[in-house]
């Protein structure tokens, strides 16, 4: 893995928001279609993880953004963001905060 400077990592806006919305994509295998609240913006995310929560699973949940990420087309839907996860073989877990904090809290 290529190594990146401190001043590479601090170009990424790494914030918490909280799913306000959820939607299964239509005709897709295992997209969300998810709107989170950023505290001074709402932003839709379009993430492959139907197959491991449910659109009520993720209602309320607050998690971790990258926030300045490039949209995306997924199924024509853009995605305006991404959801930080980790993955192994019991499947995939969202990174969350471990305490409630304000929707559009910074991460450093």
């Amino acid at each position: 893995m290529e190594e990146i400077s401190i001043d590479e990592f601090h170009k990424i806006d790494i914030r918490v928001g909280k799913v306000i919305e959820c939607t299964k994509v239509e005709k897709s295998r295992n997209l969300l279609k998810i709107i989170v609240d950023l505290g001074d913006q709402q932003k839709q995310i379009i993430s492959s993880i139907s197959n491991c929560y449910s659109p009520e699973d993720m209602m309320g949940k607050q998690l971790v953004v990258i926030n300045n990420l490039a949209p995306a087309k997924f199924m024509g839907l853009e995605s305006q963001g991404m959801l930080l996860a980790v993955e192994d073989e019991n499947g995939v877990s969202l990174l969350k905060p471990d305490r409630e904090v304000s929707p559009g809290t910074k991460v450093h």
